[in-house]
């Protein structure tokens, strides 16, 4: 019995997260907190649990906070933030994330109804993970939810807008993706910023999270980097030496122009497997390109994101693929799928991603 202690200001959701813990037979909720000091407590006192479940904004000490003096005082510990999606709280999630949070899920947005059980798929996935639980649930959106979507198709968009700049991506140029999800956002701090300034290509960085946490994202990334790091806009056409993190909560693929340049598409087609945005379908979306030379990158993360898109690829271009390592891997799912299907190049710790990569193009 794997034990929990929930800390959030909220009496409700310190119950409902409770009920979905006790519920379920391989996990007890040890202790609840109204606030991160009071949870520290605890634990200074010899209070022993396998996962905490944090929530960001509350009084006395917020979960950033919280982290770091988890970090302080050497207490290994998952941590599982349970965040909204307030600006200020997307904010202080990526920076949860980056201070070793193992993951994070959104709490749902009005009524605790409206999306309770899909909330309760992912509380319950990723303590399973954290906690080395076999997994047999899957991480999706409700099946009668993704066909009512697929039965109203989004049209692929045309942009007519033909400007160029001197920075811009023609058919003769390369394009590195990187795929990642669980301990996605830390990890990429350990690879974007090792690009150097004068890199010639465009990076498009499909990092599985929900609608409005990715532009903090970029924005803690850009600060870190020598290139430019931005969140995807719709219709922008691709730069050279410039980063795009695809928008949380949405769809991502590449369109080329009958100019010859290529723009990214942000759409609402539904998830896939739950995904959005979801690597596959960007690297579908490449297939039919006049790009022909790709280099990716496959980092931490939970399930098999990524794997399909880049073996329908690989029959048509030419890809370098490199996996980050089980060893430094948060979650060893994403890159073990590319390698078990031999698709994977080189094999690299996480340290060694950005310059492996920029080995396999030549640059």
């Amino acid at each position: 019995m794997k034990k929990v202690l929930v800390i959030d200001d909220s009496a409700l959701m310190r119950r409902v997260i409770s009920d979905i813990i006790n519920a379920d037979d391989k996990l007890t909720v040890a202790k609840t907190a109204n606030n991160g000091q009071e949870a520290l407590d605890l634990l200074l006192q010899g209070m022993r649990v396998d996962i905490i479940l944090v929530d960001i904004n509350m009084p006395r000490m917020d979960g950033v906070q919280f982290l770091k003096e988890l970090n302080k005082h050497r207490l290994q510990i998952p941590v599982l933030v349970v965040s909204s999606i307030a600006s200020q709280s997307a904010n202080e999630t990526i920076e949860a994330l980056a201070l070793g949070a193992f993951d994070f899920v959104k709490k749902p947005n009005g009524s605790i109804g409206g999306g309770y059980s899909d909330f309760r798929k992912k509380v319950l996935l990723r303590i399973y993970m954290a906690c080395g639980l076999p997994t047999p649930m899957k991480e999706e959106i409700p099946e009668k939810r993704e066909k009512e979507n697929a039965e109203k198709p989004v049209p692929r968009k045309v942009f007519t807008d033909r400007r160029k700049s001197a920075g811009v991506v023609t058919k003769n140029m390369r394009l590195v993706v990187i795929a990642s999800s669980t301990g996605g956002p830390r990890a990429l701090q350990s690879v974007i910023p090792y690009f150097p300034a004068d890199f010639p290509y465009p990076v498009v960085v499909i990092q599985h999270m929900p609608e409005g946490f990715t532009k903090s994202l970029a924005k803690r990334l850009n600060d870190m980097s020598a290139l430019t790091v931005k969140e995807a806009e719709d219709g922008e056409e691709l730069q050279k030496g410039v980063v795009y993190i695809a928008q949380g909560g949405r769809q991502c693929e590449l369109v080329e122009q009958p100019a010859g340049t290529f723009r990214l598409s942000e759409n609402e087609k539904p998830a896939r497997g739950g995904l959005r945005p979801c690597a596959d379908i960007f690297f579908e979306s490449l297939v039919d390109c006049s790009l022909d030379h790709f280099i990716c990158g496959v980092l931490t993360g939970m399930g098999s994101d990524g794997c399909k898109g880049i073996q329908q690829l690989r029959e048509c271009k030419e890809i370098k693929v490199v996996a980050q390592n089980e060893d430094t891997c948060v979650v060893y799912g994403m890159p073990r799928a590319v390698a078990q299907a031999g698709v994977v190049n080189e094999v690299v710790p996480l340290e060694d991603m950005a310059g492996t990569m920029i080995k396999q193009i030549g640059v």
